[in-house]
């Protein structure tokens, strides 16, 4: 009877039932306001924010979410903390727990050196309930639970910036997209303002992998060759491996954004590739702008993210892809390139991009009407041959695309099947797609 009272005892730590859940949001006061006044669309003036605005948020992290803090005092030190009595230094452990999403899970465990300490509880994903405490010993001295919400998922680590997560969008039939599978974002270590270079430390390698990447797919070119005057410094990337860690997966390619050889399919081919191996997947450029938003513009488009606005109105597509204005790429990273900020009016309207090209894209077959936006992705990954070099081109499966749109919206067959175009056609082998732009150079005629 005692053991089951005492396992009831642990339970409830982790589970209170008669607290209402904190709502706790993780979108910075920045963006928090971007979001909820943004009118950005394809057509118009993006949204209600100029140059003055982004700029006037450097003295913090824009581009990182808030986190959780928990703080622990001796007796007699402070207040609307958890209470530690006597003075004898004991160690204080930090357990946090997601009931629906136990991977996650984690503990951590340090030293009570001080009248005060402090924990952080970072990366928490939207709508995933999160229990943590902090006990020494025996003694539980903070028990607690929250509710994550969003929908901007940023992610913090020390030397990435305007790392997101390209989930929490409505897509097809107002679904949502799944967060924790893939990720967008800028390069991990590169050149500090006092000119060190630096891979990223062994702690944001273990955030990364604790939070869920197993592949990572860089899309610039080799060690010197980008257009960027000081990329090569960049080294951790450019040298075209993953810093993460030995095991992933890594394929590079290069100039994707303006997609002279068909390098946008490789790259989603391998990220579809991946996914279907359960490795979710951290795609990057230097700042997460150009190249890394030309992917996520067609993955966003082939879920019908242009079919829905934000819970504010204007395209969410538009919103997502102006985000990077937060990043701090010009700041952490001894590299002149301009202003993070990027107006989708700009991208959009620019014919020279694969954006523009997408949006007027037209079947080349008579008795093919492409209706939207999501049509036009689709039929671009299955069956499109417009490219200078169209006789190598491997489109992507039909079957590999429904399954990708399945899976990232949690639709059932029969809630799919409204969405499913009656042109789709077989395609070729999603690994062999995916390396055929591997490590290779392409470069364009349009600066950027």
């Amino acid at each position: 009877m005692k053991r089951l009272i005492l396992a009831a005892a642990i339970c409830a730590l982790f589970h209170p039932a008669a607290i209402a859940q904190e709502q706790f949001n993780i979108m910075n006061p920045a963006v928090q306001e971007f979001v909820s006044k943004s009118n950005a669309t394809f057509s118009s003036a993006s949204g209600n924010f100029d140059n003055a605005f982004f700029d006037g948020v450097r003295d913090y992290r824009p581009d990182q979410p808030v986190s959780k803090t928990i703080r622990v005092v001796r007796r007699g030190t402070g207040s609307d903390a958890g209470i530690i009595a006597g003075r004898q230094a004991r160690k204080l452990i930090l357990e946090v727990h997601f009931p629906d999403a136990p991977w996650l899970d984690y503990r951590q465990t340090v030293p009570f050196e001080s009248d005060e300490h402090t924990f952080t509880i970072t990366n928490l994903i939207p709508g995933v309930t999160c229990h943590y405490k902090v006990r020494q010993g025996g003694r539980v001295l903070v028990s607690d639970s929250l509710v994550p919400v969003g929908p901007v998922r940023m992610i913090a680590v020390e030397k990435g910036f305007n790392i997101r997560d390209l989930g929490g969008w409505k897509g097809l039939g107002g679904r949502t997209v799944r967060y924790g599978q893939i990720y967008r974002g800028g390069s991990l270590g590169g050149t500090d303002m006092d000119g060190s270079s630096s891979d990223i430390p062994e702690s944001d390698r273990e955030e990364l992998l604790r939070i869920g990447m197993r592949a990572h797919l860089d899309l610039r070119a080799e060690t010197n060759g980008g257009l960027y005057a000081g990329e090569h410094s960049l080294h951790s990337y450019t040298a075209g491996h993953s810093t993460f860690a030995d095991d992933f997966n890594n394929t590079r390619t290069d100039n994707g954004a303006y997609n002279r050889d068909a390098s946008v399919i490789s790259d989603i081919a391998w990220i579809i590739y991946e996914l279907k191996r359960n490795n979710p997947v951290y795609f990057n450029c230097r700042q997460g702008a150009d190249r890394t938003g030309t992917v996520a513009f067609v993955i966003e488009g082939l879920l019908g993210c242009d079919l829905q606005t934000g819970e504010n109105g204007g395209n969410q597509m538009a919103i997502d892809y102006e985000l990077t204005g937060f990043s701090q790429a010009n700041s952490i990273d001894n590299v002149s390139v301009g202003s993070s900020r990027r107006p989708a009016r700009d991208a959009y309207n620019n014919r020279g991009k694969l954006f523009r090209q997408l949006m007027e894209l037209k079947a080349a077959e008579p008795d093919i009407e492409l209706e939207n936006l999501q049509q036009r992705c689709y039929y671009y990954l299955n069956r499109y041959n417009g490219f200078r070099n169209s006789d190598e081109i491997q489109h992507i499966d039909s079957a590999d695309l429904d399954w990708f749109i399945q899976f990232m919206l949690g639709m059932s067959d029969s809630g799919y099947a409204p969405f499913r175009p009656a042109w789709a056609l077989p395609g070729g082998d999603l690994k062999q797609i995916g390396e055929s732009h591997a490590n290779t150079v392409t470069y364009s005629d349009v600066k950027y």
